[in-house]
C-alpha cells in the first residue's frame, strides 16, 4: 500500500472502531488518490511536496519576513536604506509573496489536482519539477540584485532572473494547457479558470521581463509604479485568484453541501477574465502611452466586473451557508479557514465596488492606497487563508494528521483568529489612506506581518512533522 492511499484506509479502520461513529461514516471526505483514468498519473504525486516546501520556505524566509521588518523599521525609525532601495525591497517582498509563496503553492496543488479534474494523465510530466528551481532561483536573484544598485553583475542577475521566470511560465502553460485543452478532458468549468490563470502567469512573466530590461537600460533601482501595478495585478488576479476560484467552484461545494453549477462557474470564469483584461489592458495603455479619463473608466469597469464575479463565486461555493455541512467531523475546524476566506472575498468585493464606482464617476483610476487595501485583503484574507485551510483539508499529509493528532483544535482556532486579525490590521492603514501618513501607520502593518508569519510557520511545521510521521513504519495503523 502506498502512503497516499494509506490515509483513507486508516480513516476507515478508525471509523469501524467507533472513534468517529456513525456520523462520520455519513459525511463526505475528499479522495486522496486518483480515480479512473487519472490513476495513470500517480507518478506525478511526489512533486507537489517540493512545490509546497519551497513555497513555504520562500514565504517564511523572504516574503513574510520583509512584511514584518520593513514596516517595523519605519515605525521604530531604524537606519533605513534610501528611498529607491526601500521601494526595491517592497517590490521584492511582493514578488516573493505572489510568485514564491502563493504562486508555488498554487502550482503544486494545481499539478496534483489537474489529473483528477481532467480525468486524464498530466501532460509533459518531465517539465513539472524543473519549474521549482527556475522560479526559486529567479526570485532569489531578483531579491538580492534589485536593491543592490548598479553594476554589470547586478544587471546580469536581473536579466537572468527575468529569463528564468519566463522559462518557468512557458513550462507551466505547456503542462496546464496540454492537460486541459484536450478532447478527453473532463475539467468542465475548472478548465476555463486554469487555462486563463496559466496564460495570465505567462503574461505577468512577459511584463516582468519588459520591466527588467528597462531597469537595466536606464540603470534604475525600482520599476515604475504603473508598470509594477500591471505585473502584480496579472500575478494576483489573473493567476492566483483565478486558480483559487476554479478550485472553489469545483471542490468547495462538495464540502459545503452545495451543488455544482458548471454553467454558472463558466460564467464566473469568463466575467472574471473580462474584468482582468479590461483592467490590465487599460493599465498597460496608461503606463506605456498616456493615462486619460477614458482609460481610467475602463479599468474601473474591469474592477467592477471582478467584484461581481467574487460575489457570485461566494454564492456558488456555498461556504457561507452555515446549514450546509458535509465535511467530516474531524475536518470541520479546518473548514472554518475556507469560510473565513470567503468572508474576505465579500469584503474585497465591497471595497472594489466602492472604490471603482467613485472612480468611474470621477474618471480616475484607483489610487495606490485603494489598490493596497484590495491587494492585501485578497493576499492575506483569501490567498493565505485558503492555502492554510485547503492545505489542511486536501494535502495527504494532513489527512493522516487529523487521525493521529485529534486534539489540535485549540491551535487551529488560534491560527484562524491570528490570520483574521492580521488581515484586518494590514488592510486598516490602507483604508485610512492619506488620512494616516504618520509613522504610526506602520505598527499595525508590522503586527500583521508577524501574525501571518507565525501562522505560516506553524502550518509549515505541521506539514513537515506529518511528512516525517508518514515515513515511519506502521504509520497506516
Amino acid at each position: 500500500m502506498d502512503r497516499a492511499s494509506a490515509a483513507p484506509n486508516a480513516r476507515a479502520t478508525l471509523t469501524e472502531k467507533g472513534i468517529y461513529g456513525r456520523r462520520l461514516m455519513k459525511t463526505t471526505n475528499i479522495p486522496l488518490t486518483p480515480v479512473g483514468r487519472a490513476a495513470a498519473s500517480a507518478g506525478s504525486e511526489a512533486p507537489y511536496r517540493v512545490f509546497l516546501g519551497t513555497s513555504l520556505a520562500l514565504g517564511i524566509g523572504g516574503g513574510f519576513m520583509l512584511a514584518t521588518f520593513l514596516p517595523l523599521a519605519r515605525a521604530m525609525h531604524w537606519h533605513q536604506p534610501d528611498g529607491e532601495r526601500w521601494e526595491a525591497l517592497i517590490q521584492a517582498h511582493g514578488q516573493l509573496q505572489l510568485v514564491g509563496f502563493g504562486g508555488l503553492f498554487v502550482m503544486g496543488m494545481a499539478f496534483r489536482l489537474l489529473p483528477r479534474f481532467a480525468g486524464r494523465p498530466i501532460a509533459f510530466p518531465a517539465i513539472v519539477l524543473p519549474i521549482v528551481p527556475l522560479v526559486a532561483t529567479s526570485l532569489v536573484l531578483r531579491s538580492v540584485a534589485q536593491p543592490a544598485g548598479g553594476g554589470l553583475i547586478r544587471d546580469a542577475a536581473l536579466l537572468a532572473s527575468a529569463m528564468l521566470l519566463l522559462a518557468a511560465a512557458i513550462a507551466f502553460v505547456m503542462v496546464v494547457c496540454g492537460t486541459l485543452v484536450h478532447r478527453e478532458s473532463k475539467a468542465e468549468a475548472v478548465g476555463y479558470f486554469f487555462v486563463f490563470g496559466a496564460l495570465s502567469y505567462l503574461g505577468g512573466a512577459i511584463v516582468n521581463l519588459a520591466q527588467v530590461i528597462e531597469l537595466v537600460r536606464d540603470g534604475a533601482v525600482i520599476a515604475p509604479i504603473a508598470k509594477q501595478t500591471l505585473q502584480v495585478f496579472l500575478q494576483q488576479y489573473g493567476f492566483i485568484i483565478m486558480f483559487l476560484s476554479g478550485v472553489s467552484a469545483r471542490a468547495v461545494p462538495v464540502l459545503s453541501g452545495g451543488r455544482r453549477r458548471p454553467a454558472v462557474s463558466r460564467a464566473i470564469a469568463i466575467t472574471l477574465e473580462a474584468g482582468i483584461l479590461l483592467f490590465a489592458g487599460s493599465t498597460l495603455w496608461a503606463a506605456y502611452r498616456a493615462p486619460s479619463p477614458a482609460t481610467a473608466r475602463i479599468s474601473d469597469t474591469g474592477m467592477l466586473l471582478t467584484a461581481a464575479a467574487f460575489v457570485v463565486l461566494a454564492w456558488v461555493s456555498g461556504a457561507l451557508v452555515l446549514r450546509r455541512n458535509r465535511v467530516a467531523a474531524a475536518s470541520r475546524t479546518q473548514f472554518l479557514f475556507v469560510r473565513a476566506a470567503f468572508v474576505w472575498v465579500l469584503v474585497t468585493a465591497a471595497l472594489v465596488a466602492w472604490y471603482s464606482s467613485r472612480g468611474l464617476i470621477d474618471g480616475r483610476p484607483l489610487d495606490q492606497f485603494e489598490l493596497d487595501a484590495i491587494r492585501h485583503a485578497l493576499t492575506v484574507g483569501l490567498v493565505t487563508m485558503m492555502i492554510v485551510g485547503m492545505g489542511l483539508l486536501i494535502v495527504p499529509e494532513f489527512a493522516g494528521r487529523r487521525l493521529q493528532h485529534p486534539n489540535e483544535r485549540p491551535l487551529l482556532i488560534a491560527m484562524l483568529i491570528a490570520l483574521n486579525v492580521a488581515t484586518a490590521l494590514r488592510v486598516w492603514p490602507a483604508i485610512e489612506g492619506i488620512g494616516w501618513l504618520a509613522s504610526t501607520r506602520y505598527w499595525p502593518m508590522s503586527a500583521a506581518g508577524g501574525l501571518a508569519s507565525a501562522v505560516v510557520i506553524i502550518f509549515a511545521a505541521m506539514f513537515a512533522q506529518s511528512w516525517l510521521d508518514q515515513r515511519r513504519p506502521g504509520w497506516a495503523r
